[in-house]
């Protein structure tokens, strides 16, 4: 009986651990994981790895690799037996020694259907992939050093761009030629506001000096490089064409560039613009190297950043910010990169000015500046600016390079770039030269894209526009820049801009269809990444065209009546009818800067005022200094343009806010409470009389407002309607608060 029982036992010990050694045994799922193929060989650093887009599987091709001999290279979760590719007219085994012919088995096309069938122990499993040429421009490989944790939605994740990594980059030609193979010292995040779109720009750092577009022009080798997403723009041909034609026009220095297919960790992310970055060195803003003569002179300094910072003013007016502890080097009169800019943006970097008109200047170079080094440029452009205000011409001449205010200005009234004079402007001051404004940047909105209040005034071919901007209307007045820029547009800027359009080869000027036929390939391959940015490009690329075309015979013609004898009498704005009954109010409130207009020309006097813009105009009207940001309301933040004028208002007993927290500075503002806010501004008078009983709906002003509205109407500030009304909480449009704040002036 024991033996019989021992017996059992063994028998079924046995057949549990024959179960439990088949159980673990069990095969793995089979699956497909990647499919890819490599630039370089089996290099991983050009690697394209399948891509899921809107839930269809996508490999790209980098345009070195031709349709007709594609290596494929394929994992699954285990070894499969036999790997076939199908297409719709042939199929064929997969071999890692043979290519595959996609013309063979698909047919001719832009895309190649495929399936990829693959068996092991008697299991298929099948993956659908397009395969998607990328055209005949060179292909730039970005590899992370650690792609886990500092890859490229790492760099991307930082709104400051502050997350920078390291890697390697191997760049390709078309052809095969290899343009870069090496290191990468820094990959970070570019741009402002192009920094905030999903397809993001960056700015790269190579491990040696490196022509990257390949010009034959020993001082175009750079380490640093930027990237350009050209997100807003549906060409994607916008920036290289404007600064190509800068270059062509002898705009000195010019942005020189080239469109390349970019992979970051495996993945293709696009055509981007591989351009040179606006910096002082060779084949760049080719001046004194300042920051390199202040790090020699500051030894002891290894955090510049740290550095604290004080304020100046020079004696003829300007307003700077410098570092508090920098000694200065003998050469201080030269060897300035200067971008114009916005005040929140200046506010954001460490040495900057104001002039005595409210303009921001940051020095880009030297990004750090002791104080003889900032002050004595922040003179120099003083002097400048009040030379273009005065039209003081024999004063200009010393101080600035003419040639180049008109060119600029000729670049930004043919583009109609709503930056334009307002950031990405920049100029430069070498020791022995005069201050240039070049090189020109930034050019993706252009040509009839636009935003907020700049659209409608962009969206026309015809009319000026950049003209409307303060800095450019005196310009105008000053007969040599006149003359200049007719001679400059006649003399060789149509002539360019018609051989471009009418394809003419022997241009200093790429053809227009040149330009179309190199990115035609890439631009259909970029649209499936970003459709939102890109779709249907051959639609857009004769919108482009015909606008340009407009462009340049309404300047030929109208630039071709300037001269320095005579000149045309300009409004200051566009939509400000001289017969308007506003006209008047309107151009006064502009001359005493209470108000600059939404766009160029634009003053958008029937638009409704905001709870903001009303808390800008009065902050202006007060000439007060802003004082530090401190969170009041919830929903102002420190970077908010109108930010400082709300504290102030708020500081001041001017607004108050709401019970929630809340300031609601894009709120329309009503007539009543526009009062309430000046009467607060006033101080709060007594008032005398009951003149608002005469009116037929008094009853509707409320409570709170009633004090402040009879003493606007006995100081003559409000006025009723025609009907005897004074409608209380109609939103006051932007006409009406330029006559409220006129009429508010004049009271003394």
């Amino acid at each position: 009986m024991k033996k019989t029982f021992f017996l059992s036992l063994i028998l079924c010990l046995c057949i549990l651990l024959c179960v439990t050694t088949f159980v673990s045994a069990a095969p793995e799922e089979f699956t497909w994981v990647d499919v890819a193929v490599f630039a370089n060989g089996n290099a991983e650093n050009s690697a394209a790895h399948l891509q899921t887009v809107e839930g269809k599987n996508y490999l790209f091709l980098p345009s070195s690799v031709q349709a007709t001999t594609v290596y494929l290279h394929c994992e699954l979760s285990r070894q499969p037996d036999i790997i076939t590719v199908s297409g719709s007219a042939a199929s064929q085994s997969l071999s890692a020694d043979e290519p595959v012919d996609l013309v063979t088995l698909c047919g001719e096309g832009s895309t190649y259907a495929l399936t990829l069938t693959a068996t092991s122990s008697g299991e298929t499993v099948a993956l659908s992939v397009t395969v998607v040429p990328t055209g005949d421009i060179p292909s730039m490989f970005l590899v992370s050093s650690d792609p886990v944790n500092q890859g490229r939605e790492w760099v991307e994740a930082s709104p400051t761009k502050s997350n920078k990594a390291t890697g390697s980059m191997y760049c390709i030609g078309a052809d095969g030629s290899v343009i870069y193979d090496g290191s990468l010292t820094q990959i970070k995040g570019r741009g402002n506001s192009t920094w905030l779109q999903d397809k993001k720009p960056y700015q790269i750092k190579l491990d040696t000096k490196t022509d990257l577009l390949q010009t034959g022009n020993s001082e175009n080798k750079a380490k640093t490089w930027v990237l350009l997403a050209n997100a807003a723009d549906p060409s994607l041909l916008r920036n290289q064409i404007v600064y190509d034609l800068s270059t062509a026009m002898q705009l000195q220095p010019g942005i020189e560039s080239r469109s390349v297919n970019l992979f970051y960790d495996g993945e293709y992310r696009g055509v981007y613009l591989l351009s040179e970055k606006v910096e002082v060195g060779k084949g760049r803003v080719n001046i004194t190297d300042l920051e390199k003569i202040n790090e020699d002179a500051n030894p002891s300094i290894t955090d510049y950043d740290s550095l604290a910072t004080a304020t100046a003013q020079t004696s003829n007016g300007a307003t700077y910010v410098y570092c508090v502890g920098m000694k200065s080097p003998s050469v201080i009169n030269g060897g300035f990169l200067l971008e114009m800019d916005t005040e929140t943006r200046a506010r954001e970097e460490k040495c900057y000015f104001i002039t005595k008109r409210g303009n921001y200047i940051v020095v880009k170079s030297p990004e750090y500046c002791s104080k003889e080094e900032i002050h004595n440029i922040a003179t120099y452009y003083q002097y400048f600016e009040d030379a273009v205000y005065s039209h003081n011409i024999e004063e200009l001449e010393k101080l600035a390079d003419m040639d180049s205010l008109a060119r600029n200005y000729i670049i930004n009234e043919l583009t109609k770039s709503p930056d334009c004079y307002r950031t990405s402007t920049f100029l430069y001051l070498d020791t022995d030269g005069k201050l240039v404004m070049a090189p020109i940047w930034d050019y993706d909105l252009s040509f009839g894209i636009a935003w907020g209040g700049y659209i409608n005034s962009c969206a026309e071919p015809t009319g000026y526009f950049a003209l409307y901007h303060g800095f450019c209307q005196e310009l105008y007045e000053i007969p040599a820049f006149r003359q200049a820029v007719h001679d400059i547009y006649l003399d060789t800027v149509s002539p360019l801009l018609n051989a471009m359009l009418n394809n003419t080869s022997d241009s200093a000027l790429r053809s227009f269809s040149d330009y179309c036929a190199e990115l035609s390939g890439a631009a259909a391959a970029d649209s499936i990444i970003w459709p939102a940015h890109n779709s249907n490009w051959a639609a857009k690329t004769p919108v482009l065209y015909d606008y340009i075309n407009k462009r340049n015979d309404w300047l030929t013609e109208n630039f071709g009546q300037w001269s320095a004898e005579d000149k045309e009498e300009l409004p200051t704005y566009d939509d400000v009818p001289r017969d308007a009954w506003y006209s008047d109010v309107v151009m006064q409130a502009s001359r005493k800067g209470l108000f600059q207009g939404k766009a160029p020309g634009v003053f958008d006097p029937e638009g409704l005022t905001t709870r903001a813009e009303a808390s800008q105009v009065l902050f202006r009207l007060s000439g007060d200094e802003r004082v530090a940001f401190a969170s009041v309301f919830s929903d102002v933040k420190s970077t908010d343009w109108f930010a400082p004028a709300v504290l102030w208002a708020y500081r001041n007993d001017v607004v108050n806010g709401y019970d929630n927290g809340t300031f609601l500075p894009n709120s329309d503002i009503t007539r009543q409470d526009m009062v309430v806010l000046l009467y607060r501004f006033a101080g709060s008078p007594e008032v005398s009389g009951n003149r608002l009983s005469s009116f037929a709906d008094r009853s509707s002003v409320s409570s709170y407002a009633a004090n402040a509205v009879e003493w606007a109407i006995e100081s003559g500030l409000l006025r009723g309607y025609e009907d005897n009304t004074i409608r209380p909480f109609k939103h006051i449009t932007r006409a009406e608060l330029a006559a409220l704040f006129m009429r508010f002036d004049a009271l003394g």
